[in-house]
Parts: C-alpha cells; sequence; structure tokens
C-alpha cells in the first residue's frame, strides 16, 4: 500500500517544502519503506559522544514532538511513502521521553503511515530511563526490537566515557523488558577504552552474553575532534590505546560470540540467526530512509543518482523552522554506485559488484580484504577488520 499524499516534487506539497531538492534532476524516486525518528534528549551527554544530543532541554520535549508531527505530516504529502518496513527511534536517548510523550509520538507514526504488521520498529534505550511505565509506553506503541545502551560493565572504563549508568542498572533494564516482553533486544558494547585491559574486555563480553541479548553491537572507541575525551587526550588526562590491544580486543570479541552462536553479518554488528537488524540493512543496501527531526539525514534515490539533505541541528532552532531542513547535495552516478559498494562491502553477505570499479575490486582481492562468491563480492574476515582500507580503495 502506498501512503502519499501528492507528486515527488515540492509543487504539490502542504505545509513544509523542502527547498534543497529544487533544481534536482532526480525523477521516479523509490518510495520511502524506512523512516529514523531523532530524539536529541539525554540526561546527561558523555564525554566520548559527538552525536546530535544535548543534555537539560527537557522542557522542549513536548515542543519538539510537536515539530516532529508536523514535519513527518508534511513529508508524507510531499513524497511517497509505501507500507514501512522498519522505523528507528534513534537519539540522542530516545528512552527519555516520558512514557506519555513516547505513546503520542508511536501512536502518530501508526496514524500517519502505513506500518507493516511484521515492521521492524527499534527504540534506543539508555539503562537509567528504563522502567516498567515506559516499556509498557513502548511495547503497547509498537515497538518490538530495544536497543540498549550498556557500553560496559566495567567500572573503570565506564568512568572514563563518563557513563551515568553501572553494571547492576544495565542488567536490571535488561531484565525488565525481558519480563514485560521485549522478544527481541540489542546491546552495544564499546572497546578499546583507555585503562581497558583484554582481560577486562572479554569479562565485559561474558557479562553481556550472560543477560542473553539476541544482538550485540561492538564499538571501537574513536576520539571525536571537539569531545571532551578527545580533549582530555590532548591535555595528557588519558592515554592513547596501543593498537595492537585494539586488535587483540577484536579478536576477543570474535571468538567470544561466536562460541556463543552469534554470526558477525556486518562490520560492528553481532546477531543471533533471524535477529540482523533490518533497519540498519537498508543503510548498508543504499535503500531510501526518510529522517526525521533535529540534525537527521535522508536519503533518496532513483536507483541511478541520488540525493541526501539534513535538517538543521539545534533542537530550539528545529521546532521554530517553518522548513526544517538545513541543506542537501545530489549525487551523482558514480558517487551513489561508489557510496553503495562502500556500504554492501560492510556485510558479510556482500554485494552484486556494481559496473566500472574493476580496478579498485582487483587491488582490494590481492590485498586479501575481499573475494568472490559466485556473482557476489563479499569482505573476509580480513576486510571486516580493515574495512576503512576498502573505503578508501572504492570512495
Amino acid at each position: 500500500m502506498t501512503v502519499t499524499g501528492g507528486s515527488t516534487s515540492p509543487s504539490g506539497a502542504k505545509g513544509a517544502t523542502f527547498p534543497a531538492l529544487r533544481g534536482s534532476h532526480l525523477s521516479n524516486l523509490i518510495p520511502f519503506r524506512h523512516l529514523y525518528v531523532h530524539l536529541p534528549f539525554c540526561k546527561h551527554k558523555c564525554g566520548y559522544c559527538d552525536f546530535n544530543a544535548y543534555a537539560g532541554m527537557d522542557r522542549l520535549m513536548p515542543d519538539y514532538v510537536e515539530a516532529l508531527e508536523r514535519e513527518l505530516e508534511a513529508a508524507r504529502e510531499q513524497f511517497t511513502f509505501e507500507r514501512l518496513e522498519t522505523i528507528y527511534l534513534g537519539g540522542g536517548t530516545p528512552s527519555q521521553l516520558p512514557a506519555e510523550l513516547a505513546a503520542r509520538l508511536l501512536r502518530f507514526l501508526r496514524r500517519t503511515f502505513d506500518v507493516g504488521p511484521n515492521a521492524e520498529v527499534t527504540l534506543e534505550a539508555n539503562p537509567g530511563s528504563t522502567d516498567a511505565k515506559r516499556v509498557a509506553a513502548w511495547l503497547d506503541g509498537g515497538v518490538n526490537r530495544l536497543s540498549l545502551g550498556v557500553e560496559g560493565f566495567d567500572p573503570r572504563a565506564l568512568a572514563v566515557l563518563e557513563r551515568r549508568t553501572d553494571a547492576a542498572q544495565a542488567t536490571s533494564a535488561f531484565q525488565l523488558a525481558r519480563s514485560m516482553g521485549m522478544r527481541n533486544v540489542s546491546i552495544d558494547l564499546i572497546y578499546a577504552v583507555p585503562f581497558q585491559s583484554r582481560e577486562s574486555w572479554i569479562e565485559t563480553l561474558r557479562r553481556g552474553l550472560a543477560l542473553g541479548p539476541d544482538h550485540v553491537s561492538t564499538y571501537c572507541l574513536t576520539f571525536e575532534e571537539g569531545t571532551l575525551l578527545w580533549r582530555r587526550r590532548a591535555q595528557g588526562r588519558v592515554p592513547e590505546v596501543d593498537t595492537d590491544l585494539q586488535w587483540d580486543q577484536l579478536d576477543a570479541a570474535s571468538t567470544e560470540l561466536e562460541g556463543a552462536g552469534f554470526g558477525r553479518y556486518e562490520v560492528s554488528n553481532w546477531a543471533r540467526p533471524g535477529f540482523e537488524s533490518r533497519h540498519n540493512h537498508a543503510y548498508w543496501r543504499c535503500r531510501p530512509v526518510y529522517g526525521a527531526g533535529a540534525g537527521a539525514h535522508s536519503y533518496a534515490t532513483d536507483g541511478v543518482a541520488a540525493r541526501r539533505w539534513w535538517n538543521v541541528a539545534r533542537p530550539r532552532e528545529y521546532i521554530a523552522a517553518p522548513n526544517p531542513m538545513a541543506d542537501g547535495e545530489e549525487l551523482p552516478a558514480r558517487k551513489t554506485a561508489a557510496e553503495s559498494l562502500m556500504l554492501g562491502l560492510r556485510t558479510a553477505d556482500g554485494m552484486v559488484a556494481p559496473a566500472g570499479f574493476d580496478p579498485e575490486l582487483a587491488e582490494l582481492t590481492a590485498a586479501g580484504l575481499i573475494a568472490r562468491k559466485g556473482g557476489r563480492i563479499a569482505p573476509t574476515r580480513r576486510g571486516m577488520d580493515l574495512h576503512n582500507q576498502i573505503a578508501l580503495a572504492v570512495l
């Protein structure tokens, strides 16, 4: 079923319009079947985080949800949406929304869009804001996948990351969600943290696995310029992490997770069979994704070229803006294909190789980073571990 109130051009839009798309030569855009909703609120912004997230702005939440509704109603009028296959509420900390506001937003999404009966609906949650009232609202609103930001169990690593939750809260939040009926729960864990040993990382993995998650994301800590952690490293207050130790920790993750029955289906993601993230697969396969909210990015394509645009970042400006879009760019066919190749080679399944990249693919094959499987190309284990080299070669 197609949900649309007009054409894919700005001329038929009601409410907010999308001026960055004017002048685009793209036509016959593939309908949107994937929706991302950004909720930028946090109780505390961690020292390593460079996401579009803000602490101390909870009073803006009602106005922000109202602005989200305005944007999505306008987007529904302007673009073609078919039955949604995935919805992802990310942040920030979506679980920071009070239960009543979360319920309102989830009701609005189901009232405004045709959400498939088997759609994957994910909500990111922090253990500290996962309580029975909120979980009930999420479940009643159709959330069927929880992404829990555990990040770690070791107190010293959590202190370096400036996480204000601990192992007990993470365990309690996971068990609560499970007991109330959340059948698909993912946890995030971070490695290569200053002062984190290989042994403490293995202990973190084992404690995470003992919870019984269906999906595990393991992220290598990066020092993003402008963050508090980046400044502390520059001041000599936290040490560099030895490269060999990073590799040892990644190798330990492979051993522990594979031993527990998880498959590495993407560079940083592991899942039990059947629990791979369908929303993230939409990104890796360059499917059209509409992104709503402050700083959210959207991607549209006609199957050859593509268009990307993004919203104003700061919540107050987003709420006040008659049109939320900040800017956009058109991607010619070559760049669209290169991005598709780079993202497709993040996944264990790989992809059918696009035309025009034979020299780059030959180089990657010779380096042992990719291999051909039938009519497809896919990263090797080495290619998964060194995906940055694949990206540099094809972009």
